[in-house]
Formats: C-alpha cells, structure tokens, sequence
C-alpha cells in the first residue's frame, strides 16, 4: 500500500506536504512565519477566503493548491484539503508537545457583526468533529454560500480532525448572512488551535499521565 502523504520538505518552522488521489491532488505548505506568497487556490473562491481567514485566527501561513481529477467534487476538494492541512499541522502539534509541552486543549469564541460562533479543539488522538446550528442563527442554515455548498464546510472540518487528529466541536450560535456565519466559524477553529498550541511546560508529553512518552492516543508520524 503507497503512502497516503508525501512530505516534500519540513523544518521546525515549515512544512510541505501532499494528498494525491484519483479525484483530487491537494498540495498544502505551512509557515510559523508570516509569508505573503503563501496563499489558498482551491478553486473554490469562498473557500480561498476562509482559509485565509482560518490562518489569521491560527497565526500561520498557509498555501494551498488543488488540482482536479476527471470529476469535480468540491465536497471532495474541501474534505481532503481538511484531511491534508490536520495532517500537516500536526507535525507542528507532535514536535512541540513532545520538546516544550503545549495547552492540547483550546477554545474561542468569535463573532463577525452579528454572528457569533463557538470553537473547541482537543488535540488528544481521536477522531471526532461535532457542528451545531443554533435555531435562531438562519445564516448557518442556507445551501449556498456564495460559489459552494454550505456541506462543504462541515466537511472540510470533518476532515481536518482526521488528519490532525483531535475532537472539535464548533457551535454556530448566531447570524443572518451566511458569509458572516461561517467565515466565523474558522475564524473561531483557528483561534481555538492556537490557544491549543501555546506553549505549557506542564503539559509536556513525557509527563501525560494516560499517552506516556508519545503525548497523544496517536502518536503515529506519516
């Protein structure tokens, strides 16, 4: 069986990695620096957006690049992007928790004019993700938003918590647009990833009383 990833080049602060499948070939680089030429292209233009939204709220660079196999499926575009991009950042998440130690654990709560959306991570192994609608926020309940389904979304952080991995609740709690709503909602994502990442010497892998050495219940490096 071939490799489900191929890391094209990695440092402390860097990544490349790639997702090749029949439908899709996902190509996603990771900076801990600021780099303005690192940029999304799905294809999908609200996506590209949210992205880059979702690497504000992380306070990492990221580029993206997917190409198309015989059939379009933006579901696929987006679930696999998730896949790639958790796989990716969980270098990051394995290299520090095992050297400094890191909070594991992250929440935000993040609004946008009237929307206001709950994000929670938990980067411990497992492979979870939880979306909710609030019955009054109808802007996280539209099919559409703007060029791609609303699914895709969902999809694209289902994803990302298998490749990362961790459980991930993310609460849509109010809104009227649907842009609002769910640009929000990675905003929050990012913002609860990083606060999961900040440093905790107290948290360090060697110390965690139920992962021992290995810091999480998937200690496993692509």
């Amino acid at each position: 069986m071939g490799k489900l990833f191929t890391i094209h080049e990695e440092t402390e602060r860097y990544i490349k990695i790639q997702k090749t499948i029949q439908e899709v070939d996902i190509l996603v680089e990771l900076s801990a620096d600021y780099n303005s030429e690192l940029k999304p292209d799905t294809g999908i233009d609200i996506l590209d957006h949210f992205i880059w939204t979702f690497s504000w709220g992380l306070n990492m660079s990221i580029g993206c690049k997917a190409d198309i196999g015989k059939y379009r499926s933006e579901h696929t575009i987006a679930e696999d992007l998730g896949i790639t991009l958790g796989a990716g950042l969980k270098k990051f998440f394995y290299r520090k928790i095992v050297s400094e130690g890191i909070n594991i654990c992250g929440s935000s709560l993040f609004g946008l004019d009237e929307a206001l959306v709950r994000a929670m991570v938990n980067f411990e192994g497992r492979r979870n993700c939880f979306v909710t609608i609030a019955d009054e926020c109808t802007g996280g309940k539209t099919e559409m938003v703007e060029d791609t389904q609303a699914a895709n979304f969902i999809a694209f952080f289902e994803g990302f918590s298998q490749g990362f991995p961790a459980t991930i609740h993310i609460d849509l709690l109010q809104g009227r647009d649907p842009h609002h709503t769910w640009e929000s909602s990675f905003m929050a994502l990012g913002e609860a990833l990083r606060a999961a990442y900040a440093t905790n010497p107290w948290k360090i892998a060697r110390n965690n009383p139920f992962y021992a050495e290995e810091g999480t219940a998937d200690a496993s490096i692509i």
